[in-house]
Order: structure tokens, then C-alpha cells, then sequence
């Protein structure tokens, strides 16, 4: 299903470049009043953050990963506000010039954590940016569509409970966005100069095998259970939840039965997050998680919202960050309670 997914994803990609870049170009030569300025740049990446929560949090989230191919439609969506989003800041920043889909695609995979050293190259104060041929950009691009279907696929265990799933999709886009709007900044910040051509892209492989990835999520698990504790009373909602979310995964039965039965007893689990933490898109999956597990019961108690700062920064991110994360769960329940 992964490979059907990610070739969709590459076509559906490479239209939504063409498309986005043609389209953003016109506007701003027949609005060119329009242009935004740099101090605009900020309420930008929230506007089209929300946008994107928007979308990812309306749309009808199949639990599985089959649901992938069912919302690719969504996906396509906040993929080209995303690329509307870098070229507007390029154009904020005086870059017409070079906004070329080649250091968009550059923005895009840097922002995922992702090597984009075959289209842009970071020295200092300066990018240089490589032309492609449409060979060589159709490889490119398909490297960018595998690499945002792994993240998707990986990036939360609840975005597969049903009624629920949909609120994690929409934190992990607006908190994607973000990443990308912060990534953009950055780099047009610096001179960019257009130089040479890229070669193909070395696509890898995966870092990790079965046993670790199976290892990873009894850890999210475990600190999902340990945030419903976090309280001292454990709710009915919660417990669907989570029973909902340990029956879908890939653990042993066993290992869903103990997990299970950890719920009634009062001790937590001891968790060495630094096995998470050096894994940008599993260190969001996972506050995504507690966050959803948090909101699923409505409101999110004192005590959860602590022990959700105190994972966040054993896990590197900034209490800014983590507060960002919350409050755009809060946006998200006004825009439904609005329409």
C-alpha cells in the first residue's frame, strides 16, 4: 500500500509544484501591491498553519493505514498550501528571482529533517541553489513524497482511533506547517545564488528495523498510559481510547494485555526517552498522542498538561513549543464550534 501511496503522492506532487509556482507567480505580477512584507511573514505561517489543521482535522480518517490512500485528496491540500506558504515568505523576502521549484523542494525536505544536499546547499550565510534536470527532479520529488508518506504513516498511534484520529492528523499539520514556514524564514534569510546541476538523490533506506520500531511504540504507549494516570483518575473516554489505540497496533498479544492491565494499577512505567529523542517526527508523534489522549475526554486537566511539558522537554522542545501545540488543539475546537 506504501509504494501505490507513494507514487500517487510524487504525480499529485510535482502537479501541485507546477501548479502553485505558476499560480503564485501570476498573482504577484498582476497584484504586485500584494506582495506580503517580512513583518507579515509570522501571521502568514499562522494563517496557513490553521488553514492546513483546518483541512487535515475535517477530513474523514479511515482507521489503518489504508486511510492514507482515502484522504490523499486532504494530503494534497496541505501539501500545496505548504508550497504556497514558502513561495509567499520568498516573495516577502525579495527572492523572486530565485523561487525556483527546485529550493522550494530544497525548503520542503530540510523542514522535514531530510538531507536536500542534491538541490540546495547550505555555506554559511549562503545557499546554493541546483538546477535539476526534469529526470533528475522527478526522482527528487519522489524521495519528498516517500519521505512525507513515512512520516504520515509514522507520526501518531492516534491518528488511527476513530472520532479521534482526526484531531491528531490536524495538530501534526499544523505543527508541520509551522516547521516548514520557521524552515523557509531561515533560509531566505540567506544570499541565494542559483548554481550547477543536482544529481540524483541517494533515497536510503529506513533507520529502523521491526524490533525497534516495535520498541518505540510500546514507549509511546507506555507514556500514553502513564499521562492518563497523570490525574489520578482514569476515564472511561480515556480508557476507550487507549484500548482502541493498543488493539491496532503491531504488539505481541501479550504485550497488549500487559499494556492493558497496566492501566488498573496504580505505578507508572519507568521510560528512557532518550531512545525518542534524536527523532524529530517520532518526538512529535508522541506529544501529539499525549495531547489527543489529553483532549479526548473534552478539556485537558492541570496535572496532564503538565506531565506533557515535562516529556516535551526531556524530549528537547521549549515549553513555547509545547504551549503551541496545545493551543492550536484549543483553535481547532472554536473553528468547529464556529462552523
Amino acid at each position: 500500500m506504501t509504494s501505490d501511496f507513494s507514487k500517487q503522492m510524487t504525480d499529485k506532487l510535482i502537479d501541485a509544484l507546477d501548479q502553485v509556482v505558476s499560480e503564485r507567480r501570476k498573482y504577484f505580477s498582476e497584484h504586485p501591491e500584494n506582495i506580503p512584507e517580512r513583518t507579515s511573514v509570522p501571521h502568514l505561517i499562522d494563517s496557513y498553519s490553521r488553514n492546513n489543521a483546518l483541512i487535515s482535522g475535517g477530513a474523514s480518517l479511515i482507521p489503518g493505514p489504508w486511510g492514507m490512500l482515502a484522504i490523499l485528496p486532504e494530503i494534497i491540500a496541505v501539501c500545496r498550501n505548504q508550497i504556497a506558504l514558502i513561495y509567499d515568505i520568498g516573495m516577502a523576502y525579495g527572492k523572486r528571482d530565485v523561487l525556483t521549484k527546485e529550493l522550494i523542494v530544497g525548503i520542503f525536505l530540510t523542514a522535514l529533517g531530510e538531507s536536500a544536499i542534491s538541490v540546495i546547499v547550505i555555506k554559511g550565510s549562503k545557499v546554493l541553489v541546483r538546477r535539476a534536470s526534469l529526470r533528475v527532479f522527478q526522482k527528487i520529488v519522489a524521495l519528498l513524497g516517500g519521505r512525507i508518506t513515512q512520516r504520515a504513516l509514522k507520526a501518531s498511534i492516534s491518528k488511527w482511533a476513530p472520532g479521534i484520529g482526526a484531531g491528531a492528523m490536524a495538530l501534526w499539520s499544523h505543527h508541520q506547517t509551522k516547521q516548514i514556514g520557521k524552515k523557509a524564514v531561515e533560509i531566505f534569510e540567506k544570499d541565494i545564488v542559483l548554481s550547477g546541476s543536482a544529481e540524483p538523490p541517494d533515497e536510503g533506506s529506513s533507520i529502523n528495523g521491526v524490533d525497534s520500531a516495535r520498541s518505540l511504540e510500546m514507549l509511546r504507549l507506555q507514556a500514553m498510559i502513564n499521562l492518563m494516570k497523570a490525574d489520578g483518575i482514569v476515564r472511561a473516554e480515556e480508557r476507550e481510547f487507549m484500548r482502541i489505540i493498543i488493539s491496532n497496533t503491531t504488539l505481541t498479544e501479550e504485550e497488549k494485555s500487559l499494556l492493558i492491565n497496566h492501566i488498573d494499577i496504580g505505578e507508572k512505567f519507568t521510560i528512557d526517552y532518550a531512545a525518542i529523542a534524536d527523532s524529530p517526527e517520532d518526538t512529535v508523534g508522541l506529544l501529539i498522542d499525549l495531547i489527543t489522549l489529553a483532549k479526548c475526554d473534552g478539556s485537558v486537566h492541570v496535572a496532564e498538561k503538565m506531565y506533557i511539558k515535562q516529556v516535551g522537554r526531556l524530549m528537547g522542545f521549549s515549553d513555547h513549543d509545547i504551549e503551541e501545540m496545545l493551543e492550536s488543539v484549543n483553535n481547532q475546537d472554536r473553528s468547529h464550534i464556529s462552523t
